[in-house]
């Protein structure tokens, strides 16, 4: 079975509202991920930036938390990393990978939970193991020649748990709040959370 194929048995029961409101909450992560990285750029103070690293887990978290369909992690992380890339990322073609790795880790926590459990415990679960993408960090920023072990293990962490809170956190937040407005009417996650305004 090739790949497309794959893919596309993937995202087939998927309405095209789905796919609309994914590919336009990743596009706008996207954006969010480009910002956040100039940022992080400006400020970064290894190992204490990864404590703020995990903005980039929310497009594994949002997008799925909202959808909650197979596939939404992977899609999300990785539409928004096309998305910061072609604005102009310092990090080129690794945002790419990190994109298709965090999706992964997210996907894997929903999968996990058999794609029905969304509460809040299962979203930090997904943001804190797209955390672990620091693992490509190590090497893409060539942290082990320049840091201790003892520094590069504490990033690790720090990376683990900002992708749990703000990953996590944030993607839970935001995602009750736009289906407060009603906007995400129809779909699984207003189920009984809508109210008009």
């Amino acid at each position: 079975m090739s790949a497309g194929s794959s893919l596309g048995k993937l995202y087939r029961d998927w309405t095209t509202r789905d796919l609309i409101v994914g590919a336009v909450l990743s596009v706008a992560v996207g954006v969010i991920f480009w910002a956040w990285g100039v940022l992080w750029n400006a400020f970064n103070a290894f190992p204490f930036s990864y404590l703020v690293n995990g903005v980039w887990m929310m497009g594994g978290v949002l997008v799925p938390y909202v959808i909650r369909r197979p596939g939404a992690a992977f899609l999300g992380e990785l539409v928004a990393a096309v998305v910061e890339m072609s604005m102009g990322s310092s990090w080129g073609i690794w945002v790419l990978a990190s994109g298709v790795f965090q999706g992964a880790c997210a996907e894997g926590v929903f999968a996990a939970g058999r794609y029905r459990r969304f509460d809040g415990v299962w979203l930090y679960l997904a943001g804190g193991a797209s955390g672990l993408s620091f693992i490509l960090d190590i090497y893409t920023g060539k942290y082990l020649s320049s840091y201790s072990g003892l520094s590069v293990l504490v990033g690790g962490i720090f990376a683990v748990l900002s992708g749990a809170v703000l990953g996590g956190g944030l993607s839970h937040l935001l995602g009750r709040s736009l289906t407060l407005t009603g906007v995400f009417s129809g779909l699984e996650i207003s189920r009984g959370s809508a109210k008009r305004i």
